[in-house]
């Protein structure tokens, strides 16, 4: 029996095997085997040309190991990592290099796959030789790059957030946004272990809010609430901060929060709440302004026109009766007198009566709304239904004025546009609020038109019910009518 071969343990690791060229045949299948069955590639080179290649490296590399044999072994590198490969296989094969080496081969069928490996100097079959044990990494490394685009991702959707965004645990912040130096007035690298009450006025503030979130924290995934905090500066803010868990559990008081500076957006909606405030009480102002006014021109109306037209009547009716007999020309023109005086004093009346209803005044918003339809009635031909189930004497002069011109309004809309031939109405009291409810059945309101801002009628309607703290809906259906609906409290001061 010959001597088997003898293996020597070197530095860092590195096996030489001293005379593989005088081992049996067996032993050289039993090198295979072991090879063949191992989850990397194993690879032998000699005189710049692959004497072995192992099946797994075979796998990787798409090519047989019959391919390989006479195949140049940079031939299966990338072309820009030839030169870095070379380098770092001297460098190693030296000792000048322990750590493995990355570099991308290409595989028969053209795909890139990442390798990771290392190289001995070995004895084959009497000659030197490089032994090369391989690693495919090419899934390690995709996930690693992948990860470190999510997390160049993450820290872009971090930076492109106008709020400020920081990570707490046990309340000390471990990262912070760009937008933390809009908001606060800090640096993100300053804040990094910092205590997140940098951002309040006082350690008691920040205590209390702390105990608040986290108590809430602990029963739901995610909290937002609205609270005063600090600037680096010294100014206070107010911001609606939100949070969320990190996990299932609130775990070591692990949470990501977002500040908000919402200071200026809620100075401006009151700023605009006490705009719209003034503009309803100054057009409430104006509505009974323009009332006052109308009363008291069809008063005068009613009470000097009406008055003169009347003594009219009466001297031309004087006139007639003293008459020379058989003077039919004269008889003639006065009677014409006659029928003008009494057109024109029908004229006065109604033009007094629609200034301002004497019925409204004197006997209520029912009897008022009556005499309306009762004329809507005779002058558009429309057959209208009432239920009027309101005591007069229950609603005030004001509200019984605003809901009267409400239901005017309506009645011009549906005799101007509707194109309708049934007209219901409704007025109900209930639970101390007044409902009206006017349906038509002409061709129906479109969307456009209830949004349309030159739709005067229907802002006055909405301005009318908005100056009680009421509501309004308008709906229509395309050939089946509009329904407009009114809630309006019995007094300003109850809703």
């Amino acid at each position: 029996m010959k001597k088997p071969g003898k293996i020597i343990s070197k530095p860092r690791g590195r096996l030489f095997y001293d005379d593989l060229c005088e081992a049996e045949l067996s032993e050289t299948e039993v090198f295979k085997t072991l090879a063949n069955n191992l989850q990397v590639g194993i690879c032998i080179l000699q005189n710049k040309q692959f004497q072995f290649v192992n099946l797994h490296m075979q796998e990787y590399t798409g090519y047989s190991e019959a391919e390989m044999l006479v195949m140049d072994p940079l031939s299966i590198v990338h072309p820009s990592d030839k030169r870095m490969v070379v380098k770092n296989a001297i460098n190693m094969l030296k000792g000048m290099q322990v750590s493995p080496y990355q570099y991308r081969l290409i595989t028969k069928q053209g795909d890139t796959r990442w390798i990771m490996e290392t190289v001995m100097p070995i004895m084959f079959k009497g000659k030197r030789a490089i032994l090369g044990n391989s690693m495919d990494i090419t899934e390690q490394k995709e996930t690693k790059e992948s990860l470190q685009e999510f997390d160049a991702l993450k820290a872009s959707i971090l930076d492109a957030i106008p709020q400020a965004v920081v990570g707490l645990h046990n309340r000390q912040i471990n990262f912070a946004n760009t937008a933390v130096k809009e908001v606060f007035g800090w640096q993100p690298e300053e804040l990094i272990g910092k205590s997140v009450t940098v951002f309040y006025r006082d350690e008691k503030e920040a205590e209390e809010i702390a105990r608040h979130f986290y108590t809430t924290l602990e029963h739901q995934r995610t909290f937002a609430s609205e609270f005063r905090c600090r600037r680096k500066d010294g100014r206070d803010i107010l911001c609606r901060m939100r949070s969320s868990r990190v996990g299932e559990t609130l775990r070591e008081r692990r949470i990501v929060a977002t500040y908000e500076d919402i200071t200026e957006q809620r100075r401006a909606e009151q700023e605009l709440a006490n705009s719209r405030e003034q503009l309803r009480n100054l057009s409430a102002h104006l509505q009974s302004v323009r009332e006052l006014e109308s009363t008291r021109i069809a008063r005068e109306i009613h009470d000097e026109l009406g008055q003169s037209l009347t003594a009219l009547q009466l001297d031309l009716a004087w006139l007639g009766n003293h008459l020379p007999s058989g003077d039919q020309s004269l008889a003639g023109k006065i009677q014409r007198m006659r029928n003008l005086l009494d057109t024109s004093i029908d004229s006065v009346h109604r033009i007094s009566t629609e200034l301002r209803p004497t019925l409204l005044d004197d006997l209520g918003l029912t009897a008022a709304m009556e005499w309306q339809i009762q004329q809507f009635q005779s002058r558009t031909c429309v057959k209208c239904e009432a239920q009027l189930n309101c005591p007069d004497n229950s609603v005030e002069k004001d509200l019984a004025t605003a809901l009267f011109r409400i239901f005017q309004e309506t009645l011009t809309n549906i005799a101007r546009h509707a194109n309708a031939t049934l007209m219901k109405v409704r007025l109900d009291r209930k639970d101390d609020e007044l409902r009206l409810y006017v349906f038509d059945n002409g061709k129906g309101i479109t969307q456009e038109q209830i949004d349309d801002p030159t739709s005067f009628g229907i802002m006055g309607i909405r301005e009318r019910v908005n100056l009680w703290g009421g509501s309004v809906s308008i709906k229509g259906k395309p050939q089946k009518g509009t329904t407009i609906k009114v809630r309006v409290p019995m007094s300003k001061g109850e809703k």
